[in-house]
């Protein structure tokens, strides 16, 4: 009996010993999560801006530079990317307070013929407007979209523009 006391005893004590065991885990390791926000479905139906595209304080689309948005290598269109690029930089230039989307649509000639936004923030209408009013592109007429994102309001981060 004695034997089968101390075996109880010895158990409840090796019990409590590992019972109190205290860990802390000093390192928070990545967990592979990524947080993934859904942009907004994109109806296809934004207002169009008086942005005067076509007034006298612009070249004349005839007489614009083609450099500008060409595409690499055998596609000679680079509306699409062209356009991004100009919406990015005009976002760091204004400090990232626009917001939704924005569609930029060039005709037959080449030149920017509409300018259309959810919501459209004057000063980053500005920028666009001096952008895409002084050269023009070797495309076909077409249109492109291109989504600022929510919650920009300013400053940038450092990873520049969200869209």
């Amino acid at each position: 009996m004695r034997s089968t006391s101390a075996l109880l005893i010895a158990g409840a004590l090796l019990a409590v010993v590992h019972g109190c065991e205290r860990r802390a885990d000093l390192v928070d390791e990545p967990d592979a999560a990524v947080a993934i926000t859904q942009t907004p479905k994109y109806d296809g139906d934004l207002p169009l801006l008086d942005a005067h595209l076509g007034s006298d304080a612009f070249p004349a689309c005839e007489d614009r530079p083609i450099e500008a948005c060409k595409g690499p290598n055998d596609f000679v269109c680079g509306f699409g990317e062209w356009m991004r690029e100009i919406a990015r930089d005009c976002q760091r230039q204004t400090g990232c307070k626009t917001n939704g989307w924005v569609t930029v649509k060039i005709g037959a000639d080449g030149c920017v013929s509409d300018l259309a936004m959810d919501r459209p923030y004057p000063p980053i209408v500005e920028c666009l407007v001096q952008e895409l009013s002084v050269t023009r592109c070797p495309c076909p007429a077409q249109e492109t979209t291109f989504y600022f994102g929510e919650g920009n309001a300013g400053p940038c981060p450092d990873g520049g523009p969200k869209g």
